[in-house]
């Protein structure tokens, strides 16, 4: 099966949508509340873009109400907006790791807790200190699994070596005299 056929059956179902798939059955207002990545614009142009302006005078009515073709539409629509394997918080984390990953500036300021966008650092640094802790538990995990392979493996070297020295025997130095030539 392909994956358009795929995502032609879960369009049919309801929105796909940060990787989850929500029921149409809901109101206009509670799914952009349920939703992150979704503003108060992003609604707007929904709104306009589709002619739902029923849907803002009666809150109680839900996507049901619309034909099957129309809210296949509005979730290839949804699906432009932003990605429908992941969840935005998801996405967020794996840019600031591919920011560090490729050594940029701002990568590094995510890594040390700093304001990466030229904000001064005496005034608010603490709120960059705790929205850059994506980055740092990143960083600790890894070189947290490099030091356990560094441990095993200087391990191994040492038991190997003292094999080695052990298992050596030792060379005696025969010093040899040479005999001075009687003929000069």
């Amino acid at each position: 099966m392909k994956f358009e056929q795929l995502l032609q059956i879960y369009w049919s179902r309801g929105f796909l949508y940060g990787g989850k798939v929500k029921n149409f059955n809901i109101n206009l207002t509670s799914f952009f509340e349920e939703n992150p990545g979704l503003a108060q614009k992003s609604k707007k142009q929904l709104i306009q873009r589709f002619e739902l302006n029923h849907f803002v005078f009666k809150k109680t009515q839900t996507f049901l109400s619309l034909p099957l073709d129309q809210r296949k539409i509005i979730n290839m629509y949804l699906s432009q907006l932003i990605s429908i394997n992941n969840s935005i918080f998801e996405l967020i984390k794996y840019s600031l790791i591919r920011l560090y990953l490729i050594k940029t500036f701002r990568g590094r300021c995510h890594a040390l807790g700093k304001p990466s966008r030229g904000q001064r650092t005496w005034s608010n640094a603490s709120t960059a200190y705790r929205c850059n802790r994506i980055i740092r538990i990143f960083i600790r995990q890894v070189k947290k699994n490099n030091i356990v392979e560094k441990k095993i493996e200087s391990l191994s070297m040492k038991v190997t070596k003292k094999k080695i020295k052990r298992n050596l025997p030792k060379i005696k130095m025969v010093i040899v005299k040479k005999k001075k030539n009687l003929w000069f």
